[in-house]
């Protein structure tokens, strides 16, 4: 008996959420918990396209994406709660739902495809290394005990910072536009800005910085993670360039790690681009074990109107097509 391919239905909203639980049974994920589970699937229902793999009319693995109105922007996400397979059909499940995915999402100009998965799911990982994807962004987490810092003046950030964080975090934006990183400089500084005020007045949220000399020359933000149990997680960190190395990332590291101790929160958690060899080494080197990846194919936007359906032949000797 085959696996079928067809457009995810209501009916597979359960099973699915069961699938998903028992695929992440342990990493201290909130979808682990099956009733986690139906929130989330029930959340993406109708954002995007979704698809399922059937097998003997049992459910045997899914995959959906979320797509930002049409038009839109060319990236579409799958996260970690919109897809999973049973083990030992992964690879020939993910590779049949993304046949039927990709197609409707280039249709829609969907050319960025990315998905969050498991660090530990090297099944899933190796299925899409072989569709083309590739890591870009790692998750890494460790215990939060915090690490031995610099004799370094830290202080949680007032309105008065508020243009000093902005040119930091336009300064680490154009550290990612260099080589070997080479990502967009494109950042919506008003959005920034709005979210360094919410985490100005909230005290759920912490935004320290690190002075020298009377100046602001680093920060780091952390709030609780959306995913993983008892975890804190690192939003924006940044250094600036002329300070680096001087130990000033590891003492805001070890403020954070305190902050998040303080709290009861086991875990803290941060993600960086593969790609960028001073994160990279930053935060491996600071204790941070990978547990998640975000992975992307970009797909060449020709695609769109140079179509195969074109027609070759006057091109060819005597007009005959070519031979398939």
């Amino acid at each position: 008996m085959g696996l079928d391919v067809v457009p995810f239905e209501e009916r597979f909203a359960e099973p699915a959420a069961t699938l998903l639980a028992g695929e992440h049974p342990d990493g201290g994920l909130d979808l682990a918990d099956p009733v986690v589970a139906r929130r989330l699937v029930a959340a993406w229902q109708g954002a995007g396209p979704a698809v399922a793999a059937v097998e003997g009319g049992e459910l045997v693995g899914f995959l959906a994406a979320s797509v930002d109105g049409v038009p839109g922007p060319q990236q579409a996400s799958i996260r970690l709660q919109q897809h999973a397979a049973v083990g030992g059909r992964k690879r020939e499940a993910y590779r049949r739902l993304y046949a039927a995915l990709a197609g409707r999402l280039a249709a829609v100009g969907r050319f960025e495809h990315t998905i969050t998965v498991s660090a530990v799911d090297g099944e899933v990982t190796t299925a899409l290394f072989e569709l083309g994807f590739g890591i870009d962004q790692i998750k890494g987490l460790r215990p939060a005990v915090a690490s031995t810092g610099q004799d370094v003046r830290l202080r949680e950030a007032g309105p008065t910072d508020l243009r000093r964080l902005l040119e930091l975090t336009v300064e680490l934006q154009q550290f990612h536009a260099t080589s070997p990183i080479l990502r967009p400089a494109l950042l919506d500084v008003p959005a920034v800005r709005d979210g360094f005020l919410a985490a100005l007045g909230d005290d759920r949220r912490l935004l320290l910085v690190a002075e020298e000399r009377g100046r602001v020359v680093g920060m780091m933000q952390a709030e609780a993670d959306q995913r993983h149990r008892s975890t804190a997680v690192v939003g924006i960190a940044s250094v600036t360039a002329s300070a680096r190395s001087g130990g000033l990332g590891t003492a805001l590291l070890a403020g954070v790690c305190d902050w998040a101790a303080r709290r009861g929160f086991a875990n803290v958690a941060a993600g960086w681009s593969s790609a960028n060899p001073v994160s990279d080494s930053f935060w491996r080197g600071r204790g941070f074990a990978p547990v998640g990846y975000k992975l992307t194919r970009l797909i060449d936007a020709r695609v769109a109107w140079a179509d195969s359906r074109l027609g070759y032949a006057h091109h060819l000797p005597g007009g005959s097509p070519l031979p398939l």
